[in-house]
């Protein structure tokens, strides 16, 4: 998807040279994103269309699809408070054996701070109401028809990845639907 739209509009490297608001954009997020680091791999210019493609498909994975299977099931996980305690009373053991039911109680939060910390799990794993599906655009900024087409592509293509899951997850006793793209949103949304 992201390399049809790309090579649409970028059909040289040159043409990705010469973008100066391209160039600022990237020049933007190495130097105030990552404080001009080299070591980072982040690129300081973008040279050649493939190394757009890349870019662009990381971020939009990371900002997506990621983001989705990292955040989405924290709730899940995390509501049962043994798995994810807010806070701790007392260090953990440093020894396999030495936590005994007592100290594991003696050390867990109290339950006002246990519900704040779950509460704000379940907000941040809960799908905003305004959310926009991965795929979904409803502002309209592609009018012609090579864009469009290659939108709709990608939409059958999330469609068919989601049957797949969804047949997947009937076979399955705990259904993992973080990655299902009918769940995923375009952006990470807080």
């Amino acid at each position: 998807f992201v390399k049809g739209i790309l090579k649409y509009y970028y059909k040289t490297d040159c043409d990705v040279e010469n973008d100066p608001e391209l160039q600022k954009w990237i020049g933007d997020i190495f130097e105030h994103g990552f404080l001009s680091q080299s070591s980072t791999g982040i690129p300081q210019k973008f040279t050649t269309v493939d190394e757009l493609i890349k870019f662009v498909t990381m971020v939009m994975f990371t900002c997506s699809a990621q983001h989705a299977a990292v955040n989405s099931g924290q709730y899940d996980y995390g509501s049962w408070m043994p798995n994810t305690p807010i806070s701790l009373q007392l260090p953990p053991p440093t020894k396999k054996g030495e936590a005994t039911e007592e100290t594991m109680l003696a050390t867990f939060p109290d339950v006002n701070t246990t519900v704040q910390g779950i509460d704000t799990m379940f907000l941040l794993s809960k799908q905003s109401s305004d959310s926009v599906l991965l795929g979904q655009y409803p502002e309209e900024h592609f009018t012609e028809d090579f864009p469009r087409e290659k939108i709709k592509e990608f939409q059958g293509n999330l469609e068919v990845l989601s049957m797949g899951i969804n047949v997947r997850n009937r076979m399955l006793k705990v259904p993992y639907t973080y990655m299902d793209p009918k769940k995923v949103e375009n952006s990470v949304a807080i």
